[in-house]
């Protein structure tokens, strides 16, 4: 019943092998598994259905709704067991929490603040103009620094800009933890990618078996099944 979605997943899982290390690749390949572990439950139960006796046409088409209905549940359950999403949280926060192995003299601090007394008055933009990359790529730790230790309340930049580049400069001086990083936010979007297959595959097979003013309904909402 999930040919097309398991068609996708399967090119999917193919350039992953191809691409990916093999314990991620593996991961993949979990996922392909329980996609199609789940299509042989489909099957066997719609068979079931088929070779019963004592159902209708109506009764029929209601089993087969309840049964995709079993299957999103079981979908939903696959979809929890292979989220990777905390493993990039908590490599995220252990790249920004590693201390930093650089010297705070006194001599550093002084220039950083000199830095941010000629930055005072000029726009992001402006900064982001004068500087452009070399706030992320680590080419001017000196500017780099004296932005991000900016006093509480006089922030010269966005947080979504210091985020970027604590981030950046983290990874400079933990390229292991950066490249972990990576791979796990590489994993995570093929995995998603994967499920979604799946999810609008389960959408389009529960939704042919509602009754016609529910499809109607729905319709008109032009808005997903969601399990």
């Amino acid at each position: 019943m999930l040919e097309n979605s398991i068609a996708g997943a399967r090119r999917i899982l193919k350039e992953a092998q191809r691409t990916f290390s093999v314990e991620s690749a593996a991961a993949i390949e979990q996922v392909y598994n329980d996609v199609v572990n789940l299509d042989d439950f489909i099957d066997k139960e719609i068979n079931a259905i088929e070779a019963a006796f004592g159902f209708d046409v109506l009764g029929k088409k209601r089993a087969r709704r309840e049964l995709f209905e079993r299957a999103g549940r079981k979908f939903e359950a696959i979809k929890a067991k292979r989220n990777y999403s905390h493993i990039d949280e908590e490599l995220e926060a252990k790249l920004l929490r590693e201390p930093l192995r650089e010297e705070d003299s006194l001599i550093q601090f002084l220039k950083e603040r000199e830095i941010r007394d000629r930055l005072v008055g000029k726009t992001q933009a402006q900064i982001l103009s004068i500087f452009g990359e070399s706030l992320f790529d680590g080419s001017n730790p000196l500017v780099s620094g004296a932005i991000l230790k900016s006093p509480l309340g006089f922030e010269m930049v966005s947080e979504d800009i210091l985020k970027k580049m604590r981030r950046s400069r983290a990874a400079k001086i933990n390229p292991e933890i950066a490249e972990e990083l990576r791979t796990v936010h590489q994993l995570n979007s093929t995995v998603e990618k994967m499920l979604t297959l799946v999810r609008q595959e389960l959408d389009r097979l529960r939704s042919k078996e509602l009754p016609a003013s529910l499809k109607q309904t729905k319709s008109s909402k032009d808005a997903p099944f969601r399990f």
